[in-house]
């Protein structure tokens, strides 16, 4: 017969199995424990997802090599993890947000681009060639040896290339725009329709001088100018010369979407009467450019390169951010007209972390080089 007292007694000796058993999934690295079904475990296609009855102790998950990859490609891999088969291979799973794990198969299109090319496209790359711009225009020399900085470099791409950068920004955004929030969110604190109206409404200040400068020729007595093989009365100039361009101004104030933007600026410069190389950059579009190149920049040393935010400003003193949400802040802060405080951030950043920027731009062209051998 068997007594209340052994019931409970025998009960609490199963319980203490059952926990012994209870499976556990821990990662190898961190020792972190992985959240799985409280039911019993189910097949989903050839892998097992498992639940914590299934009597299977503390699993630690191994890491494959194509974990590794996806690692070193940039992927966030915090979703991501091995198991063994039955057959002894490795099955690379992903943690799907309901709990459920499916695995990732070889014919993956992310698997495919980095077996083939050890890379794969990311947007959480942050734009690397932007990087490596910043890092040539910093270095940027003149015909002695000389550094001259980097608005020196900007400014010898000449005023025609703001606005085709400009431009092809716009056309970005326009494919970003409902489809990823957060990178047109990024790119659109400064380059955007404020932007737009600034460096249009320089370029006809631009416009309105050079043509009152130029020489004075006379047609039947009346003086007149020629801009963009086009000859104007002295006394039509506003008239006929700038006013149309306000009215393509007014166009741009009135847009309501990215891809209106993108016409509208494309519209304006399409039927600007001069592309004059000489003309000066906008300085609120050379302070965009400082922005989103700091950006980009500080993504990438921040992501990929091991560096630490800088400590000496008010973003590193607020508590419990991380290095990222700390930058975010300060994009945040140093957006419209102050890009160039960020860039500023950015060289601190530089310099507290000791990056040797004609070192790193020799190791990505020994790099290139490599690849192409």
């Amino acid at each position: 017969m068997v007594t209340k007292k052994n019931e409970t007694k025998q009960a609490s000796k199963k319980q203490v199995i059952n926990n012994q058993n209870d499976t556990r999934v821990v990662c190898p690295n961190c020792g972190a424990e992985f959240d799985i079904l409280a039911q019993h475990e189910h097949r989903v296609k050839n892998a097992t997802v498992l639940g914590v009855d299934s009597g299977l102790g503390t699993i630690v998950l191994p890491v494959s090599k194509r974990g590794e990859a996806l690692a070193n490609a940039g992927i966030d891999t915090s979703k991501y993890f091995s198991i063994h088969l039955p057959t002894g291979a490795d099955q690379l799973m992903k943690m799907l947000d309901d709990g459920k794990a499916v695995p990732v198969s070889d014919d993956d299109p992310i698997i495919q681009a980095i077996m083939g090319k050890g890379t794969v496209p990311n947007r959480n790359l942050f734009r690397r060639w932007v990087m490596s711009q910043v890092f040539h225009g910093l270095a940027c020399k003149d015909y002695r040896g000389h550094v001259v900085g980097f608005s020196e470099w900007l400014a010898r791409h000449g005023y025609v290339y703001q606005w085709e950068m400009f431009i092809e920004e716009l056309h970005v955004q326009t494919k970003l725009y409902g489809k990823d929030g957060e990178n047109f969110t990024a790119r659109n604190r400064w380059f955007n329709k404020a932007l737009a109206l600034t460096m249009a409404n320089d370029y006809i200040e631009q416009l309105r001088k050079d043509a009152n400068n130029r020489p004075q020729h006379k047609c039947k007595g009346v003086p007149y100018v020629t801009v963009g093989h086009t000859h104007y009365f002295v006394s039509d100039i506003e008239k006929k010369l700038i006013a149309p361009l306000k009215g393509y101004v007014r166009r741009i104030e009135d847009t309501k979407t990215p891809t209106e933007l993108e016409d509208a600026v494309r519209w304006f410069w399409n039927n600007a009467p001069v592309k004059q190389w000489s003309y000066k950059q906008c300085a609120e579009w050379k302070d965009a450019y400082k922005g989103m190149g700091a950006y980009a920049t500080m993504q990438n040393l921040l992501r990929f390169h091991g560096c630490s935010f800088p400590k000496d400003n008010d973003f590193y003193r607020q508590r419990g951010l991380n290095k990222m949400e700390m930058l975010e802040i300060a994009a945040n802060t140093y957006q419209g007209g102050e890009g160039w405080r960020l860039f500023g951030l950015m060289k601190q950043m530089l310099d507290e972390n000791d990056i040797d920027i004609e070192e790193k731009m020799e190791e990505w062209a020994a790099a290139k080089k490599a690849k192409r051998c």
